[in-house]
Order: structure tokens, then C-alpha cells, then sequence
């Protein structure tokens, strides 16, 4: 089997997860690195989801093994990816809808004040306070379940300097 390199970005919600997928994908295009980006929570989005699987985790998953087959078939050799990912368990759909994934994760972190600054920028006209809390729930489980190979600060730094790091601690720089 194939070995897929695969760079995981995580953490809470309002972190930069695909803000800084979005840069390590243009740092390796810049260098001719044949890849993809898939951001796992747009490619779960469906309404309604089931009773059985609120946060669209199957149907995400099943997307990702099409969108992989597509990708690879085209020629891509790695794969950035962004999702919260709570438990390493976790890392078991990604492997089972990519054969070969190698997962390197990566978890952002920034100060719980800079997310609601950031979710509340983002949000704006909406509703923030789901985000608000769920961006304090992750950011405190995250720091207990430790499911990262890597840390990295998010906050006061551009995103491209961010996803630069990530690339050389995972090896692909």
C-alpha cells in the first residue's frame, strides 16, 4: 500500500484550522508539492443531519474517501486536512477512507479571549454564542486529551508563518 502523508490541523473553534490548512496548501504548491486540502467540516455539511451522527462524521468521511480516490487518481501524493479532532481514536475514519494516510496532527492553540475576538469578527450579524462556547469547551479538552504530535501558538502571528512551522516540524519542509 501507498503511503499517504497526511498533515492534520486542529483545535477549537476560531483557532485558524483552515485559515493555516489554507497556507501550508499554498506553501507546498509554491514548491510544486503535489497535494490536496480538504476541509473535513464542509464536506459534512447537510442538513438535516441523522439522529444517530449529529455532526455528519460518516458522511464526511464517505466524501473524503471519494474526494481522496479523485485526488490521488489525479496525482497527489499528500493530504491537508482541518477538523476538530477530540480523540486520536478518531484518526481511524481518516486511515480507513485514505489507505496508506500517515497522520501527522498538528493542534493551534490561541488564548480563549482571541477566539471569541475571532468568532465574534466572524459571526458577525449571527448569533455567537454557541461558537463562544463551544471555542471554551475544545480549547480546555484539547489541553487535557493532548491528541497532537504537535503545538503550535496561533495567536500574533500570521497564518503563513503558522502553516511554515507546521510543514518543517512534520517534515514536509
Amino acid at each position: 500500500m501507498t503511503r499517504v502523508p497526511t498533515l492534520l490541523f486542529t483545535g477549537p473553534v476560531g483557532v485558524g484550522k483552515t485559515t493555516v490548512a489554507a497556507e501550508a496548501s499554498r506553501l507546498l504548491s509554491e514548491r510544486g508539492i503535489l497535494h490536496a486540502l480538504v476541509d473535513l467540516a464542509h464536506i459534512g455539511l447537510f442538513f438535516p443531519p441523522p439522529t444517530d451522527d449529529p455532526w455528519n462524521e460518516r458522511l464526511a468521511h464517505t466524501n473524503l474517501a471519494c474526494m481522496w480516490a479523485s485526488f490521488a487518481r489525479a496525482g497527489a501524493e499528500r493530504l491537508v486536512l482541518s477538523r476538530v479532532l477530540e480523540a486520536r481514536s478518531l484518526l481511524a475514519r481518516i486511515e480507513a477512507a485514505v489507505p496508506g494516510a500517515d497522520v501527522t496532527v498538528v493542534r493551534l492553540r490561541a488564548p480563549v479571549e482571541e477566539l471569541h475576538t475571532r468568532i465574534r469578527a466572524r459571526e458577525s450579524g449571527r448569533d455567537p454564542r454557541w461558537y463562544l462556547d463551544a471555542a471554551a469547551a475544545l480549547a480546555d479538552s484539547l489541553e487535557r486529551n493532548r491528541v497532537e504530535d504537535h503545538l503550535l501558538e496561533n495567536a500574533g502571528r500570521p497564518a503563513a508563518e503558522t502553516a511554515g512551522e507546521a510543514l518543517r516540524r512534520a517534515g514536509w519542509l
